[in-house]
């Protein structure tokens, strides 16, 4: 095949592939998800509430550094888009974007639609990365990448959805594997873009990224290279000043290690066509750690594991050149992270190991250690291909066509499941209308109790996130990620106040009208909206 016919061929496949991502993300949704209109994203007590009223606040805010902070939440001290999980890069350029043209208000759902058709575009560089021109195996990449059950299973969390990035991550690996010099440049860029997607995405590529450099270094014994992979880390380190400022060094941890976890059996335990029915999660976290791989591939794994005893334990399809050393041990270490240190199988805890207290503020930091097995999930659907490498072409077809069909079927239950979460009711609690009339003249919002404090949740914090993203007013609190506050403040707090400019906002879930009154002076006068009371001070 000529060269310039290979690359047209490259580029056609890689359209196709994100046509056919993009196509199926919208055979799965309801009508008008992607446009952002649907009952599902008409919430305010879901976590898409924060990222809708976070990305709100932070496009109605003016330009300012750090270029991705929002001042009006937890008003004054502000937080940024990481904490929000409003999709920093995203939302960066649709502010760009929005000098010039109108953005949409709710733009996630255009986003999943990036996701899903990056998705297949990054699997089809993938699969041309590991089988060349077999179109054959290279389609077969693409489609069991789409078709990732862990990939549909994180809809509601719109930032997770950014798996393509870990795709590009392991095609830059194995292309390393035989390029003369590393992709320094490709390698920067894909980290960066990773640390304003979603933090545990950014530890994932990273880990990949050092398993390249390990394992080429192992090869070349270049000790050049191994400096200039530090690019990359240098270059998202100069970038925290500018687009993120300060805000680690406010940011609070948050516990849930052990909790947040997969069970052993999550990767095989969750099938329509072959169950089992002794599988339970063993804790209330482990859909955090939802990793099942589909029965089609797990039937190729089945069929590689096979092929490599027939084949005398030598690696099958040369794999051994694709896989080192190196990479192997951080996949290892992956899956025993993601098991966390309280391992079960189904709700039988069988293994705990102490955390060493100098690894506390990582392990604290990613939480939700169940995620950190998505890597290796698509280095296992790398392992099927490459296992159908020494398979005659005629059996090879057959093959393929048969797992994707049992992949299929075993999964479209669970799709068909995805669909209808996504049809859920409205839940609106706070009027826009009915707020606006009682905030008049308002531009802060003094909210109690805070969120993490008692009593405030999502439920007496969210809705009112979504008034002051829509009403353009300053709130002192937000549904924010690793946030603290002086929950016993209320009183100091609305004594500094500009009684002139706020109103004072109390969840009556937790405070009862004789405590409300005890905090405000007997000019206030209160209001009771749904669940909150609204208290305004008259001169």
């Amino acid at each position: 095949m000529s060269s310039v016919r290979a690359h047209w061929l490259n580029i056609a496949g890689f359209v196709a592939s994100c046509l056919v991502g993009a196509l199926f993300l919208w055979i799965i949704t309801p009508d008008d998800f992607i446009k952002g209109y649907s009952s599902y994203w008409q919430s305010q007590v879901e976590d898409v509430s924060q990222y809708i009223s976070g990305y709100r606040a932070y496009l109605a805010a003016p330009w300012q550094w750090p270029l991705l902070g929002i001042p009006s939440l937890n008003w004054p001290h502000g937080t940024t888009l990481t904490f929000v999980d409003a999709i920093p890069a995203f939302s960066f350029v649709l502010k760009l974007l929005n000098t010039v043209i109108h953005v949409p208000l709710n733009p996630l759902g255009y986003w999943m639609l990036v996701c899903y058709g990056m998705q297949g575009g990054a699997a089809w560089l993938l699969g041309r990365q590991l089988a060349g021109s077999d179109l054959l195996r290279v389609g077969l990449v693409v489609a069991l990448c789409i078709l990732m059950p862990s990939l549909t299973a994180r809809m509601g969390h719109s930032s997770l959805q950014a798996h393509f990035l870990l795709l590009l991550a392991l095609t830059l690996y194995f292309r390393g594997r035989a390029a003369a010099r590393p992709d320094i440049v490709l390698w920067t860029v894909l980290l960066l873009v990773s640390f304003y997607v979603n933090f545990y995405i950014t530890a994932m590529v990273a880990a990949v990224m050092v398993a390249s450099t390990g394992d080429r270094w192992l090869k070349t014994r270049k000790a050049g290279e191994v400096l200039a992979s530090v690019v990359p880390v240098i270059a998202v380190v100069a970038s925290v000043p500018i687009m993120l400022g300060t805000a680690f060094g406010q940011a609070v941890p948050d516990t849930g290690f052990g909790f947040y976890s997969m069970n052993v059996l999550s990767p095989i335990g969750h099938g329509f066509l072959v169950r089992l029915p002794f599988y339970v999660p063993g804790t209330g976290g482990q859909y955090e750690g939802y990793n099942y791989l589909g029965l089609g591939l797990i039937a190729l794994l089945a069929l590689s594991v096979w092929l490599r005893q027939r084949q005398g334990k030598t690696e099958p399809a040369g794999a051994a050149s694709y896989f080192g050393p190196v990479l192997v041990c951080i996949l290892a270490l992956c899956v025993i992270y993601a098991l966390s240190n309280h391992v079960y199988v189904s709700d039988v805890q069988v293994l705990e190991w102490q955390i060493p207290s100098f690894l506390t503020g990582l392990f604290e930091a990613f939480r939700s250690s169940g995620r950190f097995f998505w890597v290796v999930s698509y280095a296992l659907v790398a392992v099927a291909a490459l296992s159908l490498g020494r398979v005659a072409l005629p059996l090879r077809a057959i093959l393929v066509v048969v797992a994707l069909v049992i992949q299929l079927a075993d999964m479209i239950p669970t799709y068909r499941e995805v669909g209808h979460s996504l049809e859920r009711e409205p839940h609106i609690l706070a009027d826009m209308d009915e707020w606006r009339a009682e905030l008049a003249g308002v531009t802060t919002i003094h909210a109690f109790p805070k969120f993490k404090c008692p009593g405030g949740y999502a439920r007496e914090v969210l809705p009112l996130q979504s008034v002051a993203a829509e009403g353009g007013y300053n709130l002192t609190t937000g549904f924010i990620s690793r946030y603290g506050a002086d929950c016993e403040a209320i009183a100091s707090e609305i004594d500094a106040s500009d009684p002139a400019t706020s109103a004072y906002v109390f969840a009556t879930t937790h405070f009862t009208p004789e405590q409300i009154a005890s905090y405000m002076p007997e000019n206030a006068q209160c209001k009771t909206l749904e669940i909150w009371s609204i208290c305004r001070v008259t001169p």
